[in-house]
């Protein structure tokens, strides 16, 4: 059973990462950003996320380059394995991003008494980085894509 719903829980992931990048590079932002400053915004919003929740937080990882409508973005994927309240810990999640002015669109998925239940956000505002969650019974994730920022993704392609 473990397997399924490690398996359901990329699945959503997947969606959820497909769904992040399709924003954050809205036409008529004004003046983009660079790229030092989309990273720092994206780090620090990531940060202060992660404060939310006294969990066993890996350190930053590096970002992945994303192609964005006229630059590039920077994603941070962050995965911690937990056995917390998922319901109380996707509303304090859901609470913080709000109170950061983002836009907040959760959603809860019932796989029934053996596998639990999903939580999951998006949460976004216009010239700033976007978020997401995934909480299940054992594993946290928080993915957060900065703005668009000025560039190339051949600029950070290694």
């Amino acid at each position: 059973m473990t397997r399924n719903r490690d398996k359901i829980v990329r699945v959503v992931l997947l969606g959820l990462v497909v769904g992040l990048s399709a924003g954050g590079c809205a036409k008529g932002q004004g003046a983009m950003t660079s790229p030092h400053e989309a990273q720092q915004a994206a780090i620090r919003l990531l940060e202060e996320s992660e404060r939310q929740a006294d969990l066993a937080w890996p350190t930053t990882p590096s970002p992945s380059a994303e192609r964005c409508e006229s630059g590039v973005r920077f994603g941070y994927y962050v995965p911690v394995q937990v056995e917390t309240d998922t319901k109380q810990l996707a509303e304090t999640f859901q609470r913080f991003w709000e109170s950061k002015g983002l836009t907040v669109s959760p959603s809860k998925t019932d796989f029934g008494q053996r596998r639990g239940i999903l939580y999951s956000a998006t949460a976004d505002k216009e010239g700033a980085p976007s978020a997401a969650y995934q909480i299940s019974d054992t594993t946290v994730v928080i993915r957060v894509v900065s703005q668009c920022a000025e560039g190339s993704l051949d600029d950070y392609e290694q």
